[in-house]
């Protein structure tokens, strides 16, 4: 993938790890960026990452990377188009089913697969796409926390189960940031991931600030009336 990345006008790499179980690389384009807020301005980019052991699938996923914290946001698209395997994948796994195919086939495959996998990557970074989740940021700014933002928090960490010390860490980050609406929490969630143990559980907050971001109506008034 790295000559589609650096396709990317201006494409710089924010973060990469390789953990016990995945890979991960996260680039960002200041090409494309906007202001959520006044002076609070945010970059398009994408998430890759794969393991190697079979614990998952390729996945591509568009980052949202904001400058004033250094916070990145994944926005996992919910259909199956953004995560992939393959015949040699499951070959690995199904010897017998690997006989079943011939290096032609095999090479086909795997051309037809990384084909989509470089459409993804530009689709991630594009423009329009990422004016839309500008437009869905933009408008929690405008929902705020009414009730006790402790409360608010507490129902939060029992709905998406976080650890005692994740739920310590988005009050604290809530708190700290001034803001007391479904913007300010959702970027107390991703600032959490910043203090996670593991790059794997940042990751998993990091996606956790999209999922507050896209609550439906009705939970979203459940945490913000919290009392």
């Amino acid at each position: 993938m790295l000559p589609t990345l650096l396709q990317m006008d201006g494409a710089q790499v924010v973060s990469c790890e390789l953990t016990e179980t995945r890979m991960y690389i996260k680039v960002v384009t200041p090409k494309i960026q906007a202001d959520v807020k006044v002076g609070d301005p945010v970059q398009a980019g994408v998430c890759l990452s794969n393991s190697e052991i079979g614990l998952g699938a390729l996945r591509v996923e568009p980052l949202i990377y904001r400058l004033v914290c250094t916070n990145g946001m994944i926005t996992p698209d919910r259909s199956a188009r953004n995560r992939f395997t393959h015949l040699g994948r499951a070959a690995a796994d199904t010897p017998d089913a690997y006989e079943l195919f011939s290096d032609e086939t095999l090479a086909a495959d795997n051309a037809a697969f990384f084909l989509k996998v470089k459409d993804l990557v530009r689709d991630a970074v594009d423009r329009t796409k990422f004016e839309q989740l500008v437009a869905q940021m933009r408008q929690t700014t405008e929902r705020r926390i009414e009730g006790n933002p402790v409360k608010t928090v507490e129902v939060l960490s029992n709905k998406f189960k976080l650890q005692q010390q994740e739920s310590s860490g988005v009050l604290q980050h809530l708190i700290q940031g001034g803001d007391l609406s479904q913007w300010g929490l959702l970027n107390a969630v991703t600032r959490t991931a910043q203090d996670a143990p593991s790059y794997d559980r940042a990751t998993e907050l990091e996606e956790l600030g999209a999922t507050v971001m896209t609550l439906p109506s009705a939970q979203w008034r459940q945490l913000a009336a919290a009392v």
